[in-house]
């Protein structure tokens, strides 16, 4: 059984655009995906609805339902909901978003009107094999639902998890668990310090898979007593968005994505990645990566509390600053205001460092 599994969807800004064109922007990604017995990936973006957005929450991601409509294009077969958005466009939102899923005979999990229905799994069969799969979004991604809010995610509880991956373990050949986390280290190329700790915890539970997703990177991937543990995959696609009134377009390396491909067996699985530039309508795959530098650092330099460190001030202090500095909307004199106002917002707050 062939599962293919994508980062983050978004199909917002440029994407509703290219669908009232009728552009395809995925359709060089046919043989990619054509041959997938199942394809899975995290929808990030909901659909707008009528009774308004969730303000608590920025930035808030929009789609349309025509715009969804890409959702067949990739031969979506499953929508991961447990995400910091699912309620950026309210109940009403969220309905749209999986009234179309169900019509078009998408399966989802990690989200629902109650606890109960957010946290059910999710079974895939083919050939006799079977796959559970779990879906969870951990708080430091920072939903931001209001106390009236209709629709719950599937919160990440550690105790919980392990307890759900016992239950599903003895009804499927493969447990894989679908995580958006690492809200502390978005944008950045390297998972939070924690979450290689608690990914093999996880492991050790039971899980044979994890798949992680949420900073919109490309980040290693290890081997843990054999099973993979991927901390993200990337954006598979992402379009420019507002952070209030401030147009964020998306930096070279929230452009790249890695398409996961597992061949799973009754008793084990093997692994095939691969990786793509996105161009707007165009995707190009990458004959090389830097993923075996990043890995090398990863399991020889970032494992240390004093390096990750370094890397943590340089993820949250130094890059923004980098980025800013080059950007051409923005005259000197603003520059210069707004680096002096976010130096002091960030001189007075609390960063949680390793100790």
């Amino acid at each position: 059984m062939r599962v293919v599994f994508l980062g983050d969807i978004a199909l917002n800004g440029q994407y509703i655009e290219y669908h009232k064109q009728g552009i395809n922007p995925f359709a060089t990604l046919g043989n990619e995906l054509g041959t997938a017995d199942f394809v899975i990936g995290n929808l990030e973006s909901i659909a707008k609805g009528d009774q308004g957005e969730n303000l608590l929450k920025k930035p808030r991601l929009t789609t349309t339902v025509e715009t969804l409509g890409f959702l067949k294009d990739i031969r979506l077969d499953v929508a991961c909901l447990a995400q910091n958005h699912v309620y950026d466009h309210l109940e009403d939102g969220f309905i749209k978003t999986t009234s179309f899923l169900k019509e078009n005979n998408i399966k989802y999990l990690g989200a629902g009107h109650t606890a109960e229905e957010a946290a059910k799994p999710l079974i895939l069969e083919k050939d006799n094999i079977s796959i559970g799969i779990l879906n969870y979004v951990t708080k430091d991604t920072n939903p931001k639902l209001p106390p009236d809010a209709r629709i719950t995610p599937n919160f990440f509880d550690e105790n919980r998890v392990v307890k759900e991956i016992a239950e599903l373990k003895p009804q499927v050949n493969h447990v894989v668990l679908s995580l958006h986390w690492g809200g502390r280290v978005e944008g950045g190329l390297f998972p939070d310090f924690h979450q290689p700790r608690l990914a093999r915890k996880l492991i050790d539970a039971g899980a044979d898979l994890i798949i992680g997703h949420h900073s919109h990177t490309v980040q290693p991937y290890e081997i843990y007593k054999g099973k993979y543990i991927f901390y993200s995959l990337g954006n598979f696609c992402f379009s420019d968005y507002w952070f209030g009134d401030e147009f964020r377009k998306q930096p070279k390396r929230r452009r790249l994505t890695s398409i996961l491909s597992i061949p799973f067996s009754n008793a084990n699985y093997k692994h095939q990645i691969s990786f793509y530039r996105n161009k707007n309508t165009h995707y190009t795959k990458l004959q090389s990566y830097r993923i075996k530098i990043n890995n090398f650092l990863f399991t020889f330099f970032l494992n240390k509390k004093l390096f990750w460190n370094i890397y943590y001030v340089h993820l949250k202090w130094l890059l923004p600053f980098f980025y800013f500095v080059r950007r051409n909307d923005v005259s000197i004199s603003d520059k210069v205001n707004r680096i002096s106002a976010s130096l002091t917002r960030r001189l007075t707050k609390k960063h949680t460092y390793i100790k």
